[in-house]
């Protein structure tokens, strides 16, 4: 009995330090491999405060295998309502819930990184209120 008490522990012990061993990523990490991303994220509001992590998630896994799918939180792959969830973590106002109402994504107006215009971000028109609400 002691012997599973002591390999239950030793199991428990190395989940812990594994979980531990997760560190942030600088930007300057990413943007050796995204520098299109640098430069369009360059004058927003998603170049200070928040790291790329902030949206991506936690980026040292990615690292290790960039090509792994799962490895980062990937906007182009998540659905509507995971993006609208990732996104409200930060964005949260009227406009954005009265989007949510009418199951509008983020992703069918605004782009961080492929944008056509830095104001509101907007990927096609640059008059938001042309865009459906």
């Amino acid at each position: 009995m002691k012997r599973y008490l002591v390999l239950i522990l030793l199991l428990i012990a190395c989940f812990c330090l594994a979980q531990e061993q997760r560190r942030d990523v600088s930007k300057e990490s990413c943007w050796s491999c995204h520098a299109r991303e640098q430069k369009t994220v360059a004058g927003t509001p998603h170049e200070t405060g928040k790291s790329c992590e902030g949206c991506h998630g936690p980026g040292d896994l990615h690292l290790q295998n960039p090509q792994k799918v799962g490895g980062i939180f990937s906007f182009r792959r998540a659905s509507a309502e995971e993006v609208r969830a990732r996104c409200s973590q930060c964005h949260s106002n009227p406009i954005m819930r009265h989007h949510a109402e009418g199951d509008v994504g983020c992703l069918a107006c605004h782009s961080s990184h492929h944008y056509l215009k830095k104001k509101y971000l907007l990927k096609a028109n640059d008059d938001p209120l042309a865009h459906p609400a």
